[in-house]
């Protein structure tokens, strides 16, 4: 493994004692912004025409998720390692970790969700939709997953990532080098099954969004079960990192070239299935970035500016209110989908997730976390019957 530094994040006071911990990779904490505007972008401005030579490039902004994805199973898989190697890793100490984590900026969200949408609560599926929202069990039911949070449905995929995490991190732990890089591949290439079988069958809705309707390709964009090998290839990636880490230099080029092809690919989507883009075809390319920027060099060194990983430490809530505010916007005060007006709406969203970051996310994950651990010692310390 690695080397790795002992850093204790006083946030996560739940971590086993004497466990080492990893320094944090500042710059993929850096990326997760401009994924998240990715995403927001993608949905403030309609028709993507307006973005004239970009448009290829904002029109697959979904592809944000399908990164995200990736990047939890690594950034997973390279601070939980160490633990559960050590035998100290507990599945429920993760949950609960993984629920302060997401849950009180969720928890809000949910709250303006029901202000901004309140007049659906009229038909009894409107209020089992927003009950499994609450639940974050949306995504398992195309019926009630696109009702109130949009969004949220990465959610609702992404618990049950957090679900399965524990019993599967050591199985997928590689012995080789040629069986780490393997077990991307492969998972790759289970991601690109279902894709591939909705090309085969449904190919209207396969190559653009919406076209036919084809509640088959909705099933594959939004299921868990059909997204987890995209987590799981981020997890084998993080074991790459972590046994097999390529040279700094090695590194920076891997990030570059996979920028380069990245960006290439996006202009490109045009000609390429929307549901394949849209399941983890660019995994490849996600790979090369995420391995280059977990190491130190001059690129990952930039992307560690202190301003530039607040920012995208405050993404999360910028990806669960954009969608929201945008709605509330146009319901409320008559905004436009323009590129104007999305630039405000970004001035705006932009300090505010900041704000719920610093205010909100911060604080609710701490009390819970700290909750947990006054709970866990009076556990140890009552008198045995």
């Amino acid at each position: 493994m690695g080397k790795m530094a002992n850093i204790t994040d006083p946030r996560n006071p739940v971590y086993a004692k004497g466990v080492p911990r990893p320094p944090v990779l500042m710059a993929l904490t850096s990326v997760r912004f401009f994924a998240a505007m990715h995403v927001a972008l993608y949905h403030l401005v309609r028709p993507f025409s307006l973005w004239g030579p970009l448009t290829p490039v904002i029109s697959t902004g979904y592809v944000g998720v399908s990164f995200f994805f990736f990047l939890s199973g690594f950034i997973l898989t390279y601070s939980h390692a160490a633990e559960y190697q050590l035998g100290k890793g507990q599945p429920v100490k993760f949950w609960i970790a993984r629920f302060a984590r997401i849950y009180p900026v969720y928890l809000l969200s949910m709250l303006f969700a029901a202000y901004t949408g309140f007049r659906y609560f009229r038909q009894p599926i409107h209020i089992i939709a927003y009950l499994a929202d609450l639940l974050m069990i949306q995504s398992w039911s195309v019926r009630v997953v696109s009702f109130f949070h949009v969004t949220a449905w990465s959610l609702s995929v992404e618990m049950f990532f957090y679900l399965v995490f524990p019993f599967l991190l050591l199985r997928l732990h590689p012995s080789t080098r040629v069986k780490a890089y393997l077990a991307v591949f492969v998972f790759w290439l289970l991601a690109m099954l279902p894709p591939l079988l909705c090309v085969r069958y449904y190919p209207a809705s396969s190559w653009v969004e919406g076209a036919g309707g084809a509640i088959q390709v909705f099933r594959v964009h939004r299921l868990p079960l059909l997204a987890l090998p995209e987590f799981l290839a981020g997890v084998s990636l993080g074991w790459v990192h972590l046994r097999f880490p390529p040279s700094p230099k090695i590194g920076q080029y891997l990030a570059i070239i996979g920028m380069i092809a990245f960006t290439a690919g996006l202009f490109l989507s045009d000609h390429l299935p929307n549901v394949m883009i849209h399941n983890g075809l660019f995994i490849p390319f996600y790979s090369l970035i995420i391995l280059g920027l977990s190491q130190r060099h001059w690129l990952s060194n930039l992307l560690s500016a202190s301003w530039l990983v607040l920012l995208g430490e405050a993404s999360y809530a910028l990806y669960l209110f954009h969608f929201l505010f945008n709605d509330w916007t146009k319901d409320s005060f008559g905004a436009g989908n323009g590129l104007a007006s999305a630039l405000w709406k970004v001035a705006i969203l932009i300090p505010v997730s900041i704000a719920l970051h610093l205010s909100i996310e911060r604080p609710g994950r701490r009390l819970i976390l700290q909750w947990w651990s006054r709970r866990q010692s009076a556990n140890r310390t009552a008198p045995l019957c």
